[in-house]
């Protein structure tokens, strides 16, 4: 079984300049999670997904791993995740004969991942026969009990069919992270062309809750960086 990692790195940022290969600690933001896929035993190939000379620059010159040219096209604001995937996924098909049969996508501005974080994910996909595996965090909102504006511009219930008021009466909301997504490479063919949230994770998604909240920071804006670079100090 071939288990593919791939770290996406767009060039392009419009919350922070360079995000990707900003420094922290003395190290570009990219490298934390290179280290990590690296420092797996699940992992047998992994790749940096980029339309950026800088970033090829910079993780070539630190790792000994490939890097792969991201077409413009799939390098935008609005370009679909599973877009960039599957470009790396055929890429390496086609031209080195290296089939994923599992594809992990790691997000270079989620930084912080305790050991072992990666392969736990990984195995819980692989003893199962769930489409895709992913590390998500517990949330202390309640959407349903949110307001909107409306064209009048007065604040109204977002659900006003919503009986509930308490905020224990509700069950537990998580979000993905984007830290660790494993997903079978035959979904990232199957829902080419699909837009749809998260269509290719499958319809049977296991999830991996986050022990600590700081596991699931990301950075996308200067105010994040300070106390990213706390956390990272912390967990070394």
């Amino acid at each position: 079984m071939n288990i593919l990692g791939i770290i996406p790195a767009r060039g392009g940022s419009k919350g922070l300049k360079d995000k990707n290969i900003l420094k922290i600690h003395g190290k570009p933001l990219i490298a934390y999670t290179v280290e990590a896929a690296l420092n797996t035993s699940t992992l047998d190939k992994v790749v940096v997904s980029t339309d950026s000379r800088k970033i090829s620059g910079v993780v070539r010159g630190l790792f000994d791993i490939e890097v792969i040219n991201r077409p413009k096209k799939y390098a935008r604001d609005h370009s679909p995740i599973q877009e960039t995937l599957l470009h790396a996924v055929e890429f390496l098909e086609e031209e080195k004969g290296y089939a994923a049969d599992i594809v992990v996508w790691l997000q270079p501005n989620v930084p912080i991942r305790p050991k072992g974080l990666i392969d736990k994910v990984v195995k819980e996909l692989i003893y199962s026969n769930a489409d895709s595996c992913v590390t998500c965090y517990e949330v202390n909102q309640t959407p349903e009990i949110m307001k909107v504006i409306d064209k009048n511009g007065k604040l109204v219930p977002l659900h006003p069919e919503i009986r509930k008021y308490r905020r224990q009466d509700f069950p537990k909301r998580y979000l993905l992270d984007g830290s660790v997504v494993v997903i079978r490479a035959k979904n990232l063919y199957e829902t080419r062309g699909v837009r749809k949230v998260h269509v290719y994770l499958g319809k049977e998604i296991l999830p991996v809750v986050q022990g600590k909240r700081e596991y699931s920071m990301e950075i996308d804006t200067a105010q994040e960086v300070p106390l990213v670079a706390y956390y990272l100090r912390s967990s070394s």
